[in-house]
């Protein structure tokens, strides 16, 4: 179920980033011979006269073919043919909608959400669906006491939990429901081996509706909040910051997506389609040859008068193709290795 998840949201974002360029290649006249979900042999596909609409069997990636992209191509209003601004617009506009899909899950969650207040007091709002502690405790609980350490507070809880966990997998807990005490033994659960073990409960929130001015101000904040913590990803990558054992793939998204559905909210997958758009879109965005921002980079050389050698700017994103295959292979490695630990 985890992969059939992952699958759907990683194909909502490259459905929507191809899309994009699609779109931008037919407003600027330019053929496009092929629009493909997948890669690999077809599974599906419908040819309308002038372009090819495929799925193919492998469920991750995607591609528009633009004609008019090769060397020295003769192919009317093709790819190269057209103006930089033209070509660079076409470029852009995957990364685009893959911003915009992003900002508009942002915007549509903040205003259906609306601006939540924690309840400071020790009352349980929500159990995650996996969490053993949803045989014991219930919605509404209030905990009063964590292995004899009194709790008036939510905070309190995590702290006490870290401190008296360390050699426990259980707890002792007393707790008031429906105005009785109860004393109850709750299980941990330990959801990997470098995590602490935990108890899986959540505060309650208070929600009010925002009004539109307030809600796009905050969506915006959002969007601008992670679009700045996924460059600082980015930066730690390059400057060698993150170690080669935690850059994760495919698999690794998999993993994630189980990790967020264990919660039983709706809502968190929600915000990881818009986290991995944002994250898809950046990537793309990176100066690297065969990516968009690769290409796009030469579009600019181009605007401000540097002409560059076209076979030489292909023999660059060919290999840089062959470099992308060889990280994708090598982050799922990583993957798999983390899984057997």
């Amino acid at each position: 179920m985890d992969i059939l998840i992952a699958l759907l949201l990683l194909g909502v974002i490259i459905f929507i980033h191809e899309l994009g360029h699609f779109l931008a290649a037919r407003f600027f006249k330019m053929p496009v011979s092929e629009f493909a979900i997948g890669m690999g042999p077809e599974l599906y596909s419908y040819y309308t006269g002038k372009t090819l609409y495929s799925i193919r069997i492998i469920p991750i990636g995607g591609f528009v073919n633009i004609d008019g992209m090769e060397i020295d191509s003769k192919v009317e209003n093709g790819f190269n043919s057209k103006s930089p601004l033209a070509r660079f617009t076409v470029l852009f506009a995957g990364v685009f909608m893959n911003f915009m899909l992003a900002l508009l899950v942002i915007i549509g969650v903040t205003f259906y959400s609306g601006k939540g207040t924690q309840n400071t007091n020790p009352v349980i709002g929500n159990i995650m669906k996996d969490a053993k502690a949803s045989v014991v405790l219930k919605e509404n609980d209030i905990i009063k006491e964590i292995s004899g350490v009194k709790i008036n507070k939510w905070s309190e809880i995590g702290e006490t939990i870290t401190k008296v966990s360390a050699q426990k997998e259980i707890l002792d807990v007393l707790i008031e429901r429906d105005g009785k005490l109860l004393s109850v033994i709750v299980p941990l659960t330990k959801i990997s081996p470098d995590r602490a073990p935990m108890v899986g409960i959540v505060p309650q929130y208070k929600f009010e509706k925002y009004n539109f001015g307030e809600g796009m101000n905050q969506s915006f904040k959002v969007f601008g909040d992670i679009f700045k913590n996924t460059l600082g990803g980015v930066k730690m990558l390059v400057t060698g910051k993150v170690k080669a054992k935690d850059i994760s793939g495919p698999v690794g998204i998999v993993k994630v997506v189980g990790d967020a559905s264990k919660s039983g909210s709706s809502g968190i997958l929600v915000w990881l389609l818009a986290l991995l758009s944002i994250n898809v879109g950046i990537f793309n965005l990176l100066p690297f040859p065969a990516l968009d921002g690769g290409r796009i980079l030469f579009v600019i050389l181009e605007l401000v008068g540097i002409k560059v050698n076209k076979k030489l700017e292909e023999r660059l994103h060919t290999a840089g193709m062959i470099l992308l295959f060889g990280l994708i292979i090598f982050a799922t490695g990583n993957d798999m290795l983390n899984i057997f630990k």
